[in-house]
């Protein structure tokens, strides 16, 4: 395997240590909450969160994005990307925080919730440091330094644990938690600032990329338009997938007067996503990868990138699925207490669902390298409308489980458009006897998960045994060798970040 062909999976090793850190950080955090706040205190949290990452899609997705698909072009001058790309992320942070500050009392009435108007505008002032901290991220993302960016995310993580949790325990409760979500987008801020300095020292002492092509007539520059040309339809694509998936809570919210229901789907929606949140590492890495194969008309290279993800995604969400539908209610209990078991039937429905969502956003990616983001926001917008209808009708006839099924079934039809574009367009092979081992692990692990029943501290316990059993069958089965991973354990160990 050259060097090339292991960037992929090294860059997605090293992003998922990062999201793996900021998910076990997230779910300590979330336990602490859930434990301090009352179900309807932390409904109203999940809510206002949920809207806050609607509105800061337009800085993490649009600038950042651009920044991983533009960085690594050899023909653009890498100093007129990123001054083109900090102007245009002011522009946008400023615009969105004040848009959104001066509308917060229109969107608490549209949730039917006045009260909610103090807590949106408080959670809006991440708005401006996620903007910063997002800049900083596109740019370690297009340099492809993947160690860097994942000690970043790792950094963000930990301060927003540590802060969020003093803050809360000083009694300063929702607003407590929501002040320190904002502090804890500048610790990240900090430590990626910090990495992008330290490395743009070192190219100016040996010869930078802009420096070498001065005198070369292939050295591009790029400007503001260029960089909003990409960036405004992304941005609407992000948003549009992002409202299709978080629809179904806005929809709770709305439409279920008991306002403890609306934290237990909270809750739900909370461990549902933790496969998105570890696998959006398979997205960071497959943009930059995809756009360097794409620039330079490397169609064999794109199409192998598409089947090691393809094959990733199965060998991480496969028994994960099944692990979460065995325990749904154990797992409940153990983060968030007996007293939100009523969420395990809504949590057993979403994992599946954001499962999908995962799979359709990772390889939704390739229409981003390919520079159509019109084409990718069009999958997304034509949904929107069938999935309102349908929440709406699941919650009349079955409450927030019926939320739950029309936001599977919405993610599942947009994830198999995309699955179908990409191998009309691509044409990677897909193993079926890699597939189907994958598939057997998977089962054999779920259903001892099942037999075993495992509750309270055991229910960790038998999550690492029977993770361990997985990486024993996929090596007894030949899915994964023993070369393999003392060959992934000498890359990472000897690897040099930039």
């Amino acid at each position: 395997m050259t060097d090339r062909d292991d960037q992929l999976p090294t860059g997605a090793f090293y992003l998922s240590l990062g999201q793996g850190a900021f998910l076990l950080i997230g779910y300590i955090l979330t336990a602490f909450l859930a434990r301090w706040l009352t179900p309807s205190l932390y409904g109203i949290f999940g809510v206002a969160m949920a809207v806050l990452g609607w509105a800061e899609i337009t800085v993490n997705n649009g600038i950042p994005s651009a920044l991983q698909k533009f960085l690594p072009d050899p023909s653009l001058s890498e100093r007129s990307i990123r001054r083109a790309a900090a102007r245009c992320q002011i522009i946008i942070s400023g615009g969105v925080f004040l848009a959104l500050f001066l509308a917060a009392p229109w969107l608490a009435a549209l949730l039917r919730d006045p009260e909610l108007t103090g807590y949106l505008r408080l959670a809006f002032l991440d708005i401006l440091a996620m903007g910063a901290y997002g800049y900083y991220r596109g740019v370690l993302n297009g340099w492809r330094v993947f160690r860097q960016l994942a000690l970043t995310i790792t950094a963000y993580s930990l301060t927003k644990l540590v802060v969020i949790c003093l803050l809360v325990y000083l009694g300063l409760g929702v607003q407590g938690a929501l002040i320190g979500n904002v502090v804890s987008s500048l610790g990240g801020l900090a430590i990626g600032f910090y990495w992008t300095r330290r490395r743009t020292v070192r190219s100016r002492a040996v010869g930078s990329r802009d420096n070498a092509s001065v005198s070369s007539e292939v050295g591009r520059t790029m400007g503001e338009r260029q960089i909003l040309a990409f960036v405004l339809p992304s941005v609407l694509f992000t948003l549009a997938s992002n409202v299709l998936l978080g629809l179904d809570l806005m929809g709770v919210k709305a439409l279920v007067a008991d306002p403890d229901l609306v934290g237990y789907y909270t809750a739900a929606v909370n461990l549902a996503n933790a496969p998105r949140l570890v696998l959006l590492a398979f997205s960071f890495a497959l943009l930059p990868s995809l756009s360097q194969a794409i620039a330079t008309h490397d169609q064999i290279q794109a199409r192998h990138y598409l089947q090691q993800t393809i094959r990733l995604l199965a060998l991480v969400l496969l028994p994960v699925l099944a692990l979460v539908a065995a325990t749904a209610e154990s797992l409940v209990v153990v983060v968030f207490s007996a007293s939100y078991r009523p969420a395990a039937p809504i949590l057993t429905v979403l994992i599946f669902g954001y499962a999908a969502y995962t799979v359709y956003i990772t390889l939704v990616t390739t229409l981003l390298a390919e520079n159509r983001p019109g084409r990718a926001l069009a999958i997304p917008v034509t949904m929107l409308p069938v999935a309102a209808g349908l929440i709406w009708v699941g919650v009349t006839w079955l409450g927030a489980l019926g939320a739950a099924f029309a936001s599977l079934f919405s993610v599942a039809s947009v994830m198999v458009v995309v699955i179908g574009y990409i191998f009309r367009r691509f044409r990677p092979t897909v193993d079926g006897r890699s597939l189907a081992r994958i598939v057997l692990a998977s089962a054999v692990v779920g259903g001892l998960a099942w037999l075993w029943a495992p509750s309270g501290l055991m229910l960790i316990v038998s999550y690492g045994s029977l993770g361990g059993l997985y990486l024993i069958l996929l090596l007894a089965l030949g899915e994964v060798k023993f070369q393999d991973i003392s060959q992934t354990k000498r890359r990472l160990l000897h690897r040099r970040g930039d």
